[in-house]
């Protein structure tokens, strides 16, 4: 999974800005409803991709200690060129189930759109409830299920898992906080979003 995914985002990096607007809804409004926390907390974006969330982070929490995570080095690479102001923003080149069990615990985790490209959903909630302090939080926006065999085949082969267990695998290792389902293309997919906590 992992080398696949990167063969993915070798050819994707080029052009994700300027097209997963159109399928990968919800990502602004992951971060309205994120809840305070404590000053100079430690955030992960896990799968952080191209940056889009990375500034915003550091705007609302400046003297938070902020790191984005990503298995593609091309993504990274588009991500750096926009952080090149914020200091309190690292880049780590590693997979999820390399990176977070040797890592100290975080105030608040972030996951736009990388849960289900992870290839063990289950495996790495239970990881990241490791990597969250007591009360830390975990905040998810994310493909959800689909009611088309189709879409859901297409969507595998782009490395995205439509099952629909992620969000009852959330809600069965976080305490909920905030959940919410939408759909897009008149049900041809849902997106969903969840705040828990530890």
């Amino acid at each position: 999974m992992f080398d696949s995914v990167n063969s993915y985002y070798k050819i994707h990096h080029h052009i994700y800005d300027a097209t997963r607007w159109g399928i990968l809804f919800g990502r602004d409004n992951i971060l309205q409803k994120l809840p305070d926390i404590p000053s100079k907390s430690r955030i992960l974006d896990l799968g952080c991709g191209t940056g889009k969330h990375l500034r915003l982070l550091s705007s609302r929490f400046p003297n938070s200690s902020i790191t984005g995570l990503d298995s593609s080095k091309e993504m990274l690479e588009k991500a750096s060129g926009k952080i090149s102001q914020q200091n309190n923003i690292t880049l780590i080149h590693a997979a999820w189930k390399d990176y977070l069990p040797a890592q100290e615990h975080f105030d608040l985790i972030l996951c736009s759109y990388s849960l289900t490209m992870t290839g063990n959903i289950e495996q790495c909630l239970h990881c990241c409830h490791q990597s969250l302090r007591p009360n830390g939080i975990i905040a998810v926006v994310d493909f959800d299920s689909t009611p088309s065999s189709f879409f859901k085949k297409w969507m595998a082969v782009n490395h995205v898992d439509l099952s629909g267990k992620l969000f009852p695998h959330l809600n069965h290792v976080f305490r909920v906080k905030f959940e919410a389902s939408k759909s897009a293309y008149s049900g041809m997919w849902n997106y969903s979003f969840f705040i828990g906590t530890k």
